[in-house]
């Protein structure tokens, strides 16, 4: 495993001080979702994977970041023509890396081997005079194996029957914060003509909010025709909050497509990052 790291390089630079906070911001957001996580580097573009797909009943997570909307400098060299690298590491302690980044000049990261293989990250902070403070942070890492690359290519889109671009996220967070308190599971149904609701069902209690003129993307006829009007799924409501969560990632849209009573798949577009989460329904968990 060291020979083989040593056959790798990675290494990128960050100065520009908005884009050091948007990406601490959402490394921040990925440790929301998962404890581990996939991190594939490619040439273009690097990637956050969670796949729990592969255990019956699991959710996944891609996340796929454009390097040139971050990066001043991003450099890697895979071991064979892909010219890729996969690692597994915890996105918490990445975030906590980032986090001494406020009012930083300059971080930089680079695949290096230490006492053991590791993500290297270098932080410099000025002092308030010519001499600049560095710190140093080292993350953790494992390097995946090509056997098992397979299991981090992107999801499959799965046929939806109703497509819709959720209302404004802080707002969804809000209701969604009040239902979690009672019940652990939430209904969402939409329809093509722009309208959706959340509600819950319990022996105590049912309550149904409801939102309107909500715009719907425009598709081919022939895909249609396969769609219903109308469709819902009932997920559960802590993993549904912890992508609306993700409305700290900067101005992005939100758009949910629901497979009728069988999966949720939401996704979060912005300019450099788009995000996909997919919630199967319990009852398929």
């Amino acid at each position: 495993r060291i020979q083989i790291l040593f056959e790798m390089k990675f290494k990128c630079k960050l100065f520009d001080v908005g884009a050091i906070s948007q990406f601490h911001h959402l490394v921040g957001t990925i440790s929301k979702f998962c404890k581990t996580c996939c991190l594939k580097l490619a040439e273009d573009k690097l990637y956050f994977i969670l796949n729990e797909r592969l255990v019956s009943g699991g959710t996944s997570l891609w996340c796929e970041v454009n390097q040139k909307g971050f990066f001043d400098d991003f450099r890697i060299e895979g071991k064979d023509s892909t010219g890729l690298i996969l690692m597994s590491l915890n996105p918490d302690n990445l975030a906590k890396s980032l986090a001494n980044t406020t009012g930083a000049t300059s971080v930089k990261m680079k695949l290096a081997k230490k006492q053991t293989a590791c993500l290297s990250i270098d932080i410099t902070l000025p002092t308030g005079s010519s001499i600049q403070r560095l710190i140093t942070h080292d993350v953790p890492i494992h390097l995946i194996p090509l056997s098992h690359w397979d299991n981090y290519e992107e999801p499959d889109m799965p046929h939806f029957d109703v497509s819709i671009y959720l209302p404004q996220l802080r707002r969804l967070k809000t209701v969604l914060e009040r239902l979690k308190n009672l019940s652990s599971n939430v209904t969402m149904k939409a329809s093509w003509k722009g309208s959706m609701s959340l509600s819950i069902n319990s022996d105590l209690v049912s309550i149904k909010t409801l939102f309107s003129n909500l715009d719907t993307p425009q598709l081919p006829a022939e895909e249609m025709r396969n769609t219903r009007d109308a469709a819902e799924v009932t997920v559960d409501i802590k993993k549904l909050l912890t992508f609306i969560q993700a409305h700290n990632i900067g101005n992005a849209r939100a758009i949910a497509n629901i497979v009728h009573n069988k999966a949720l798949q939401l996704f979060l577009i912005q300019d450099d990052v788009q995000l996909q989460y997919y919630l199967p329904s319990i009852d398929f968990m």
